[in-house]
C-alpha cells in the first residue's frame, strides 16, 4: 500500500524536527518524492557526509521509499533526484495514526512501546500522526508487527513497509 502516508498540509518539503541520528549530522540534502508519485514534493533529511557527495541517512525516512537509516545516498540532479550508493541493512516501517483521540491520547504510550522493543523512531511532529521506525534485525521485525497489527485491525492506524 503505497502512500498510507500523505504529505501532510500544503508543505512541499517534509522535514524532520528530531532525525534519529541526529547527534552525527553534518549536512541536509532534498530528495524528490516524484519516483514515489509525488511530483513536485521533497523530503529533506539529515545526513552525515565526509566528501558532500556520497550521504549517509542520519533520520528515519516518512515518505521516501526504499530508504532506511544508515542507508548512502548521491544527488543527482539538483532538482533531488538520486541514487542509492549503498544500503545499511535496515529496514523501515512507517504508520498513520487515523483515530484522533489515539493520536492523542496513544502518541506517548505508542513511543514507550517502539522503544522498548529497541528501535528508533521518528514522528512527522509531535501529534502530526505520521511516523517511521527503523527496524534492525528480525526479532525487531517481529515486535514492531506484533505491536502495530492489532491498532491496524482496530482502525486505530494504517502502517506499511517504506524499506522492506
Amino acid at each position: 500500500m503505497r502512500h498510507a502516508c500523505p504529505v501532510v498540509g500544503d508543505s512541499m518539503i517534509v522535514t524532520h524536527d528530531e532525525p534519529a541520528a541526529r547527534a552525527r549530522t553534518n549536512y541536509i540534502v532534498r530528495l524528490s518524492l516524484a519516483a514515489d508519485g509525488l511530483p513536485g514534493r521533497y523530503e529533506q533529511v539529515w545526513t552525515r557526509t565526509e566528501d558532500n557527495v556520497s550521504c549517509e541517512l542520519c533520520c528515519i525516512p516518512f515518505f521516501t521509499y526504499d530508504l532506511s537509516l544508515g542507508d548512502v545516498v548521491r544527488q543527482t540532479s539538483d532538482d533531488g533526484e538520486y541514487q542509492i550508493v549503498s544500503k545499511a541493512g535496515h529496514r523501515t516501517i512507517r504508520f498513520a495514526i487515523q483515530d484522533e483521540k489515539f493520536r492523542h491520547e496513544g502518541h506517548d504510550s505508542l513511543l514507550a512501546a517502539i522503544a522498548s522493543v529497541g528501535c528508533l523512531a521518528e514522528f512527522h511532529g509531535h501529534m502530526a500522526g505520521y511516523g517511521a521506525i527503523d527496524i534492525v534485525g528480525e526479532r525487531q521485525s517481529e515486535s514492531v508487527r506484533a505491536l502495530l497489527s492489532p491498532l491496524a485491525e482496530q482502525g486505530l492506524l494504517m502502517w506499511e513497509w517504506a524499506d522492506p
